[in-house]
C-alpha cells in the first residue's frame, strides 16, 4: 500500500519534469516558419494532452458514459467553431475541437473512479447550469476591468469589435483551457494521488500544476525579452486568473470557470485586445 501511494508522487514528479524538459527545450530549438517559443509550446503541450487523455481513454473505455460523451462533442464543436472563427483553418479547428473532447471526457471518467474527489460538470438541473453560468460571469468582471486596463495601459488604443463575434470568439479559449489544461489536468492528477494521506496537499499540487503551466505557456517569448517582467506576470496571471479558475472548478464545476474565462476573453476580444 506504500508503494501505490509513493508511486503516485513518484508520477507526479516525473510528469513536472518532463514539461519542465519541454519549456527548456523549446527554447534550445530553432523556430521554424512563422512560429513563436509561445506557439511552439502551446502546440506541444495541447498534444501532450490530448495524447494522454485519449490514453486513459483507452485504458478506461469500459467507464465512459453516452452523457458526458455526447456533452464532450458539444463542447469540441463549438470550440471547433468559435477556431475556425478565429483562425479559417479546418485541420487546426478539427484538432483543437478533438483535444477538448478527448479530455473532457477522460476526465469526467477520472472523477468518476474517484467517487469521493472530483470536479462536477453540467449536472441537472438546467437552472442550476444558468446559475453557474452567471455566477462564473459575476466573478470574472472585476477581473476583466482589470486585464483590459492592462492592455489599454499598453497599446494606449481601443478598437471595439462585433459584439457578437468577440462573444463566439471567446468559446474557443474559455472550453479548450478550462478543459485542457484544468480539468483534464486535476482529473489525472488527484487520479495519481488518490491513495495519498496527504490529501491536502495533494489537492494543493494538482492545483498548482493545472495553474501554473498553463500561464507559463503564455510566457516564452516574454522570458526572453525581459525576464524579471516574465516572473511578474508569471505570478500576477497565476494568482489573478489561473488560481480562480481552478478554484471556481473545485469548489462548484466546471462550467463555472468556462464562464468565468469565456466573460475574461470576451470582454478582451470586444475592445480589440
Amino acid at each position: 500500500m506504500t508503494e501505490k501511494r509513493e508511486s503516485g508522487w513518484i508520477a507526479i514528479g516525473l510528469i513536472t519534469l518532463f514539461y519542465a524538459f519541454l519549456y527548456a527545450l523549446n527554447f534550445w530549438l530553432p523556430l521554424t516558419g512563422n512560429s513563436s517559443y509561445t506557439t511552439r509550446i502551446w502546440d506541444w503541450s495541447q498534444v501532450g494532452l490530448a495524447v494522454g487523455a485519449a490514453l486513459v481513454l483507452l485504458i478506461k473505455w469500459h467507464a465512459l458514459e453516452k452523457r458526458n460523451a455526447l456533452i464532450g462533442l458539444v463542447l469540441g464543436v463549438l470550440t471547433a467553431l468559435s477556431h475556425w472563427l478565429h483562425e479559417p483553418n479546418y485541420l487546426a479547428s478539427a484538432l483543437q475541437g478533438l483535444a477538448v473532447w478527448l479530455t473532457f471526457v477522460a476526465g469526467t471518467v477520472l472523477f468518476r473512479e474517484m467517487k469521493t474527489a472530483g470536479v462536477k460538470s453540467f449536472e441537472p438541473p438546467l437552472s442550476k447550469l444558468g446559475g453557474s453560468l452567471l455566477f462564473g460571469v459575476a466573478v470574472a468582471i472585476p477581473l476583466a476591468v482589470i486585464n483590459d486596463l492592462y492592455f489599454y495601459m499598453n497599446s494606449g488604443v481601443v478598437r471595439f469589435q462585433n459584439v457578437f463575434f468577440s462573444a463566439f470568439e471567446a468559446l474557443r479559449p474559455g472550453i479548450s483551457e478550462e478543459s485542457l489544461y484544468r480539468f483534464f489536468v486535476l482529473a489525472f492528477c488527484l487520479s495519481l494521488l488518490r491513495r495519498s494521506e496527504h490529501t491536502r496537499l495533494a489537492l494543493l499540487v494538482s492545483i498548482g500544476l493545472a495553474v501554473i503551466p498553463h500561464s507559463l505557456n503564455h510566457l516564452p517569448d516574454l522570458f526572453l525579452d525581459n525576464a524579471p517582467m516574465g516572473l511578474f506576470m508569471l505570478t500576477m496571471t497565476s494568482l489573478l486568473f489561473g488560481l480562480p479558475m481552478a478554484l471556481l472548478q473545485v469548489k462548484r464545476n466546471f462550467e463555472t470557470a468556462v464562464a468565468f474565462h469565456w466573460f475574461i476573453d470576451f470582454a478582451r476580444f470586444l475592445f480589440g485586445y
